[in-house]
């Protein structure tokens, strides 16, 4: 059973909890020289879309005490476009902006090499070569409802690793995506998911595709994406109705991603105040 810590948090208190989460596994930093930072950049569509950049701004602030390379990366969706080019984002995206204010790189997955894998389970995929040059990584995910995959948290975070060519393919003949994402989070597995359920989006996981801003009240962190997405799941139920028939074994992205090892769909909630 993995401990996922938690907290009942509004959009101005949510930083306390980033600084906290970090403070507390302050061993990940401890004889280190460099640190990844995998937030949700999906387009230019703003919070609950992709990471809220006060988050990112409230980790690279408390990083700021190591000595540590950092760098934030992800790679934008395969069906976005700006300016014509598939998976580029803005240079003035709010994320970008937050990287710029702390000099720090963000990084373009897309545009940066990846290399053929075999995963879990013979699943073969080409995945950007950038996090493994990075001693730790942290991914700060946003939890929302997907039209294809019932609920996109931490596991799913790590498909934006993936080429976008083979990205783009398996979103339009699913019948092996949700077998792949959980092969991508058993593979890229981060040291500590900070998970944003503060603000969600309901029906999709873009606005563009019918997401639905709403606000559920939650930060959550663990090393166990699994568990971080089951209990977020969990949370996310009490304000769509529409998930109410479901269990959350019935999220197959989910249950693939803990028969490969990616994680425990067992959990136990820690009040995240009350353990301090």
């Amino acid at each position: 059973m993995s401990d996922v810590h938690i907290a009942l948090e509004s959009a101005e208190t949510k930083c306390g909890f980033v600084r906290s989460a970090l403070a507390r596994h302050a061993g990940l930093f401890e004889g280190v020289r460099s640190v990844f930072i995998k937030p949700n950049l999906v387009s230019d569509e703003p919070y609950p879309t992709t990471t809220d950049p006060v988050v990112l701004d409230a980790v690279l602030t408390s990083l700021s005490s190591y000595n540590l390379d950092v760098a934030v990366g992800d790679g934008p969706a395969y069906d976005y476009s700006w300016h014509g080019k598939a998976g580029v984002i803005s240079p003035d995206h709010p994320l970008r902006s937050v990287c710029n204010n702390h000099s720090v790189e963000w990084i373009n997955l897309n545009q940066r090499d990846h290399v053929k894998q075999r995963l879990a389970h013979g699943v073969e995929l080409s995945l950007s070569t950038v996090p493994r040059s990075y001693d730790v990584s942290i991914a700060l995910p946003v939890l929302k409802r997907h039209i294809t995959c019932t609920i996109t948290g931490a596991v799913k975070n790590q498909f934006g690793l993936l080429d976008i060519r083979e990205r783009g393919g398996l979103h339009r003949a699913s019948a092996d995506l949700d077998r792949s994402i959980a092969a991508i989070a058993t593979t890229e597995r981060c040291q500590l998911y900070i998970l944003d359920a503060v603000e969600t989006l309901l029906r999709a996981e873009e606005r563009r595709h019918g997401g639905q801003k709403a606000f559920l009240g939650y930060m959550l962190a663990s090393t166990d994406p699994v568990a971080l997405d089951c209990a977020g799941f969990t949370l996310l139920k009490r304000r769509d109705r529409s998930l109410d028939s479901l269990d959350v074994r019935d999220v197959t992205h989910l249950s693939y991603a803990a028969d490969y090892g990616a994680g425990n769909m067992d959990y136990e909630l820690v009040d995240f105040w009350g353990a301090i």
